[in-house]
Order: structure tokens, then C-alpha cells, then sequence
């Protein structure tokens, strides 16, 4: 859809209800693609009339939003897509679209999250029309989507999608159709849990004790008998989801078998019904060395005892899963070996969860010498970031004295990669000794990041000090920067050949991001004319996110 000047002028008139020389002059020079001179045109009229002009500044958006939608430029057109996500506004809805018929896979991918958003038929005709994509990412993508929202047309997609893959795809979709849960789904679901693939199967039952569907229960009671191991474990799991005590004999005989990930299963399905009996044999299998029995422990109170004798190990693997068990009681005794995860040292220490047969039972492997494992296919590096965050965030619940102390450490050894979750951590806790550890970030002069995120916590509490004008200062100072810089896949290895007292590209980036949302939530007049200026005055790539962000803020 175009917008052509007079269109433009005829909704002004009929949004606003009058007609203004400068803000319809503004709009022409927009359209003109001078962005510069329209914002100039658009400030004057608003600082003479002492206030801003919503309508304006959201018809302004839309033909910049618009005109970047069709620059053959791929940063532009990615930055615009941001821009149009950001803004919520479904008159941006067309520009999302033309994201899903981009010949690149990851824009397709970025569109659809942003068209997920919206809730109406036409997000829904585009998730429809992004299944016949030719990526097969963008269409399971999609897929799931649909799953979510139960659209009517969602299992013919998703049933059309399976048998036109290759049989190793299967056990992708039960998932999608467990989300589901209509009648339709439940039918797909009950002839995928006969499949003749035993993974078919296993990933069946896990999403139907998942999702608790206990209308299954009849046809899982029957799986006990089974011989199929990773099958046997996946039901046991379900039953103790389900509480079913129709299933506690059965229970109590897998507590025997000669698989140790079926007994665990059994024994804390038996947990879940009440019996408690397998517990000392839980413990006695940790002590041993079981990965799974360990990562058992947590969840269940009087393992205290038997994890913090653990957690003094000198392997490696049982101690990081002896100290997540101990981290998920609120057990200080788990600081120690917690810090000695998340701060990094000589033996690059990387992490990676690793799952039973049946897939019921996790727990975490550490990978010591990480860069140089980074091309081993057994061992996927990825969850590493993501497993610290967890840890760190978990770390919340200790004793507030517990969790300032790793938060102080954190600081100590500039363990950039997690400051931003620090950051959110300490802003949430909100207690004077938390506000006072960020006031003191402020000052490290030598630490940049640390700096910049305590200024941007304590401006979004909206605490007394210098914070609003040094996060503007600083914005102004990354006027050049790219917005926008989507991260590589192993990002432990951000901090290669970087300069000690910078910030990474990738960094100022996030950083970046973080600031200019704040500023948007603000919703005020002071907070989008800052915006404007740095629409002005900033890198011309990233006026469209920005303009995005003013859209958010004057909706």
C-alpha cells in the first residue's frame, strides 16, 4: 500500500482535526525522504505549540518505515523490520510482510516473531502464507505459531508439513500438536503415540504428560508394559505427572529394572504420588557418580545433607550438579562452587545440558578447553551463555547477602556477559543494599559496561542523581553505533582481541537496545523529543528502529 502526499494530508486532517502548515510540510519532506529537514520542520512547530503532535509523529513514522521497506539496502530493510516490530502498531503489519518474502531465512525468521505478536486475521494469513516458504526454519516456525493460536487450518498446515519431510523430522511435531489441544490435534497426537518410530513415540507421550493432558491416560497406563527402555522411562515420567495411582504397582516393579534411568523415572513418579521409599537409593546412586540421580536431588528437601558433601568433589561434573541442586533448595552452601561457574578463568570452562535415554532427566556436563572443542559435533557449546544466565538468575532466591556477594565478584572480574543479567537482577531486588552495588558500579571507571548499565538501572528507578543526563550523554556518544547487531553463535568469544577498557560492537549494541526502550517506556514529551534528536542526529541506519520506538511511545 502506497501513501502519497494527499492521502497523507486527508488523514491528518481527519485524525487531528485541524490543518497545521508546518506538520503537513513535515509529512512532505518525510515522504520527500529529507528526514532530516521533516524532524526539523516537525520540532519547530512542537517547541512554538509547547507539546507534541501524536498523530503527526505517528504518520511520520509509518512513511519512513515505509520508505525503508523498499530500499534494496539489506541493513536498512533489516533495521526497518525492528522498527516496524517495535512500533506494535498493526498499520505496520505490511511492512512485517514483506519480511516473510525476503530471500534471506533469519529476516523471514525476525518478521514472523514480530508478526506473532499481533492477533488478528491478517497476522493470520501471513503465518498461513509463510508455510508455503521455502525454508524449512521459516515454515516450522510458522507452524508453531498457528499451533499457539489453535487456528482452525493448523493441522492440515502442520499434518501437510510432516509427511512431506523425511520420517527423522517426526518427532518434531507432536509438540505442535499437544500445543494445539483440539480435537483434531488430540487425533494426530494419539496416532503419532502408535507410531511405529519408537522416538515418535517417546516424544508423544512427553509432550501429552507436558501439556497435562490426563484424557491420554488410558492409552499411556497401557505402555507399562513395554519393552522399549527410552519408552518406559517417557510413560513413567507421565504417570508421576499425572498422579495416577491406578499406575503405583506398576511404578513400584520399574523401580527394578536393570535400567538406571527407568528406575530414577519410576522412583520419582513414585515421589509425585506420595512414596518417598526411593529416595536413600536416589542418594546412594549420586554418590556414585550418576549425573541423573544428582540432578534428582534438587527438588526434593532432605537431600540437603548428601548434596553439600557432594558439592566438595573434585570432579568437575558432579559438583556443578551438586551445587544446581543445592542452588535449587536456596542452599548457600552451593556459593562456592556456583562462583567458580560463573566467573571464567585459565581452564575456559563451557557448559552443556545432557539428557536420559527417554529424555525425562537432565543434567549439566562441564566442557573444560571450550575453544578448542567449539568444532565437536557431540557436544553442542550454545546452551553455555544461556546455562550462567539460569545460574546467575536462580541465584536471586539465596539469602540476600549470599547473592551480593556473587553479584560484587561479578563486578570484580568484569564478567561482562553476565552484567546485563546482573543488572536486571539488582534492579528488581530493589533493596538499599542493591541500589547501594549499583551506585558504586557507577564508578568503575575501568569497567565501562558495568558503568553504563548501573547509570541505566538507577535512571529506570528512577533514582536522584546524574543518571538521566549521563545515559543521554552517553547515547549521544554512540550516535554512530549499529543499533542493531545480531550475535554469532558461540558468545563466549566476544572478548577475543578486544581492548580492555571498551565495549564490543555487540555489547554497545545490547546496550544500546536496553537504553533507547527505556527511554521509549519514560512515554513522555522529554523522552521522544530525545528520540527525535537522535533520529537527527545519529547513524542514519538506525532512524528506522528509532522511529519504531517513537511509534511505542505515542501510541
Amino acid at each position: 500500500m502506497g501513501f502519497c502526499k494527499n492521502t497523507l494530508i486527508a488523514m491528518l486532517l481527519a485524525s487531528s482535526g485541524y490543518a497545521v502548515e508546518e506538520n503537513l510540510h513535515a509529512l512532505y519532506l518525510m515522504q520527500q525522504n529529507r528526514v532530516e529537514e521533516a524532524i526539523t520542520r516537525y520540532r519547530e512547530y512542537s517547541d512554538g505549540a509547547g507539546r507534541h503532535d501524536f498523530d503527526v509523529l505517528q504518520q511520520m513514522g509509518l512513511i519512513l518505515l515505509q520508505k525503508g521497506s523498499e530500499s534494496p539496502d539489506p541493513q536498512t530493510f533489516l533495521m526497518t523490520l525492528f522498527g516496524a516490530g517495535f512500533s506494535g502498531s498493526a498499520r505496520a503489519l505490511e511492512i512485517l510482510e514483506r519480511g516473510v518474502d525476503h530471500p534471506d531465512p533469519q529476516v523471514q525468521m525476525f518478521a514472523l516473531h514480530f508478526i506473532s505478536q499481533f492477533s488478528d486475521d491478517a497476522s493470520n494469513d501471513v503465518l498461513n502464507r509463510a508455510m508455503s516458504s521455502d525454508y524449512l526454519s521459516t515454515r516450522m516456525e510458522a507452524a508453531f505459531y498457528l499451533a499457539q493460536r489453535k487456528h482452525p487450518h493448523a493441522v492440515g498446515q502442520i499434518e501437510g508439513l510432516m509427511f512431506r519431510l523425511p520420517p527423522q523430522f517426526k518427532p518434531y511435531f507432536p509438540s505442535l500438536f499437544a500445543l494445539l489441544g483440539t480435537n483434531e490435534g488430540t487425533l494426530s497426537l494419539k496416532r503419532l503415540i502408535e507410531d511405529p518410530d519408537p522416538q515418535v513415540r517417546v516424544e508423544s507421550i512427553l509432550q501429552v504428560a507436558r501439556m497435562g493432558r490426563d484424557d491420554f491416560l488410558p492409552l499411556l497406563r497401557k505402555r507399562l508394559t513395554h519393552s522399549h527402555v527410552a519408552e518406559l522411562e517417557a510413560t513413567a515420567y507421565a504417570m508421576g505427572s499425572f498422579k495416577d495411582n491406578g499406575s503405583l504397582l506398576r511404578l513400584k516393579k520399574l523401580t527394578q529394572s536393570p535400567t538406571d534411568s527407568v528406575r530414577l523415572a519410576a522412583g520419582l513418579a513414585l515421589l509425585q504420588l506420595g512414596d518417598r521409599s526411593f529416595i536413600p537409593q536416589m542418594q546412594e546412586m549420586a554418590k556414585e557418580g550418576n549425573l541423573f540421580a544428582l540432578s534428582s536431588l534438587g527438588p526434593i528437601s532432605e537431600t540437603g545433607e548428601c548434596l553439600a558433601e557432594l558439592v566438595q568433589s573434585k570432579d568437575l561434573q558432579v559438583r556443578l550438579n551438586a551445587a544446581v541442586g543445592l542452588l535449587q533448595q536456596r542452599d548457600p552452601r552451593c556459593v562456592a562452587a556456583l562462583c567458580e561457574w560463573l566467573i571464567s578463568d585459565g581452564r575456559d570452562l563451557a557448559f552443556h545440558p545432557f539428557v536420559s535415554v527417554g529424555r525425562t532427566i537432565s543434567a549439566w556436563k562441564v566442557v573444560p578447553s571450550a575453544e578448542l572443542r567449539a568444532k565437536d559435533p557431540t557436544v553442542d557449546l550454545s546452551y553455555s551463555q544461556v546455562i550462567r544466565d539460569h545460574l546467575l538468575k536462580e541465584a536471586i532466591h539465596l539469602p540476600e547477602e549470599q547473592f551480593l556477594k556473587i553479584a560484587r565478584l561479578i563486578f570484580a572480574k568484569q564478567q561482562n556477559d553476565l552484567v546485563p543479567s546482573l543488572i536486571a537482577l539488582l534492579e528488581n531486588l530493589q533493596t538499599p543494599s542493591a541500589i547501594a552495588l549499583l551506585k558504586e558500579g557507577c564508578q568503575k571507571l575501568s569497567a565501562p559496561l558495568i558503568r553504563d548499565y548501573c547509570h541505566l538501572a538507577l535512571y529506570r528507578l528512577k533514582q536522584e542523581g546524574p543518571y538521566e543526563d549521563y545515559i543521554n550523554h552517553w547515547v549521544m556518544q554512540q550516535k554512530h553505533a549499529d543499533l542493531i547487531q545480531l550475535r554469532p553463535p558461540l558468545p563466549w568469544k566476544y572478548r577475543l582481541d578486544q581492548p580492555d577498557y571498551a565495549l564490543t560492537p555487540e555489547e554497545t549494541s545490547r546496550l544500546l537496545i536496553e537504553t533507547f526502550l527505556s527511554i521509549a517506556n519514560r512515554r513522555d514529551e522529554k523522552s521522544v523529543s530525545f528520540l527525535l534528536e537522535a533520529i537527527q542526529k545519529g547513524n542514519s541506519q538506525n532512524r528506522y528502529a528509532l522511529m519504531g520506538l517513537i511509534m511505542k511511545a505515542t501510541e
